[in-house]
């Protein structure tokens, strides 16, 4: 009996761990707590200079305005632009935060959306 249900918790364990997504498995998600940060503004910068390097999108960085944190590297973005028209758009950017000394920021996009 005893071992009968060792092995099912073994078996529900192991199932856990192969049906629970990637981005679970990395930590939680935590809000944070001051966009205006210059650390957090750098990023959101940072990811629309690196979108306008793969699209013709002409996006122009203006605020993040809200976002989320998981491992201290991996952020999601809310993040305000000014398109060519100069209308206002809030693209969810999701990026990870390759090197950050002084003022400067390198970062790599995982998703940005939606399209320009």
């Amino acid at each position: 009996m005893k071992t009968s249900l060792l092995l099912l918790l073994a078996g529900a364990a192991a199932l856990y761990v192969v049906a629970t997504p990637a981005a679970a498995v990395g930590g939680e998600w935590q809000s944070i707590p001051n966009v205006a940060d210059p650390h957090v503004q750098g990023l959101g910068k940072c990811a629309v200079d690196e979108q306008n390097k793969v699209s013709n999108c002409d996006l122009r960085f203006v605020k993040v305005v809200s976002g989320k944190v998981q491992d201290g590297t991996t952020y999601q973005l809310d993040v305000d632009v000014l398109n060519i028209e100069g209308s206002h758009r809030i693209f969810k950017v999701e990026v990870v935060e390759l090197n950050s000394s002084g003022s400067s920021t390198t970062c790599k996009i995982v998703s940005f959306g939606p399209g320009c």
